[in-house]
């Protein structure tokens, strides 16, 4: 019998900009679908520079056993060409523990970060860094 998955993600694309969601708490098997379905939709931009905002504004936590499938995940993406990253998020400690676990086994990288907590700043910084915002997805964040 087959763990059901705990939480939910939506993914949306659109050129080169992810716009990833997460919500709820989740455990391995949501983890490892979202790895999976994050690494085939970023595979389409074929070896490009990319940019991603990770909208975890309703995300509560994930479970132990989950976090070095993030950690994976997160290398994964630095090594195929995530260029810049923005943490959407409330600033609560429960997130700032979760990305310093995450974040605890990433080497040397070009990425450039931010971690905001609303979506004008998300914009603003996009802007900033010269990362076009397709108007599909600044229409998902703005409802």
């Amino acid at each position: 019998m087959q763990p059901t998955g705990h939480g939910y993600y939506q993914l949306h694309s659109h050129n080169s900009l992810l716009l990833a969601q997460l919500y709820d708490s989740w455990n391995v098997t949501t983890t490892k679908e979202y790895q999976a379905e994050l690494q085939h939709v970023v595979g389409q931009y074929c070896h490009q520079p990319w940019a991603a905002i990770f909208d975890i504004r309703h995300w509560q936590f994930l479970t132990p056993e989950s976090i070095p499938i993030m950690q994976q995940q997160i290398s994964w993406c630095l090594q195929n060409q995530l260029s810049h990253c923005i943490y959407l998020s409330s600033n609560s400690g429960i997130f700032e523990y979760i990305k310093q676990q995450m974040h605890a086994h990433i080497g040397q990288h070009t990425c450039k970060f931010a971690q905001l907590s609303s979506v004008e700043e998300s914009f603003a910084t996009l802007q900033r860094w010269q990362v076009k915002i397709p108007k599909s997805i600044s229409t998902i964040l703005e409802n």
